[in-house]
């Protein structure tokens, strides 16, 4: 499978606009790399990371306008898109929510974020996903996370259980001490104790509450990042190889335990 990451600047609260960049990102990522096969856009990549109650002004149902847009792009395109919206719900704060739409323009998945981030306003504008997701891409078993989850082991040992082969995690990595390395760090852990590829990209720049890093990291399950880098663009072509070395070597599946106890 051919991946690339896209550590786009998102356009503070304009969704036309940031659509409009999307389909710019995706002619330049086809321009650098024509082989790629999906594309994987930071968190919540059409609005921003918008974490008051003005959040409820740029969610859409992910049946409405912006996702057929994106599925247009991608249809028009012939590639896999994986973004990041506000989704709008019944209830009374809307869903952090990443989608995967496919060459031909189908929804393939929605994640709705499990954790969210519990430093800053998220939790109480945002209402938290409950489940996880997997898809097949390209011949894959996929997954998908979202930013803050990285902390949290148990969601990504669940996909590696699944029998996940690539995880895609779109970021708004806010500033503060040492967090490129930290969000590198964590994401090439994540890809080897689950012995899975993992593809996660930061958006760059800043809106009015922060800056952000434009971390991009296609991780292999030894924990390489194997990306070629171009900008704010990253690309790789992976193989089930290294998966099937790594998991005859060191097979983890019988060791796992439900809870571990402290006495």
């Amino acid at each position: 499978m051919n991946i690339a990451t896209v550590a786009s600047e998102t356009v503070w609260k304009d969704v036309g606009k940031n659509i409009e960049q999307t389909e710019h990102h995706v002619q330049e990522v086809l321009r650098l790399f024509p082989n790629t096969q999906v594309i994987l856009f930071p968190e919540i990549s059409l609005a921003g990371f918008v974490v008051d109650k003005s959040n409820q002004d740029i969610a859409q149902f992910i049946d409405g306008d912006a996702v057929a847009e994106i599925k247009r792009i991608a249809k028009q395109y012939h590639v896999a898109l994986i973004c990041g919206m506000v989704e709008k719900n019944d209830r009374d704060k809307p869903f952090n929510t990443q989608f995967v739409i496919s060459k031909d323009g189908e929804l393939l998945a929605k994640y709705r974020k499990n954790h969210l981030f519990t430093e800053g306003t998220e939790p109480e504008v945002f209402t938290p996903g409950q489940e996880l997701v997997t898809f097949e891409l390209e011949g894959w078993k996929c997954g998908l996370s979202t930013c803050f989850d990285i902390r949290f082991p148990r969601l990504f040992e669940a996909y590696k259980k699944a029998g996940v082969e690539c995880m895609f995690a779109g970021f708004n990595w806010v500033e503060g001490r040492n967090k490129p390395a930290i969000m590198e760090h964590l994401v090439k852990a994540r890809a080897h104790e689950n012995q899975y590829f993992f593809a996660a990209v930061d958006r760059t720049g800043s809106d009015p509450n922060t800056s952000y890093y434009g971390t991009n990291i296609i991780a292999n399950p030894y924990a390489e990042d194997i990306a070629k880098h171009e900008g704010i663009y990253g690309y790789s072509e992976i193989t089930k190889d290294d998966i099937v070395a790594l998991r005859k070597s060191l097979p983890l599946e019988g060791s796992f335990k439900k809870e571990y106890e402290i006495v």
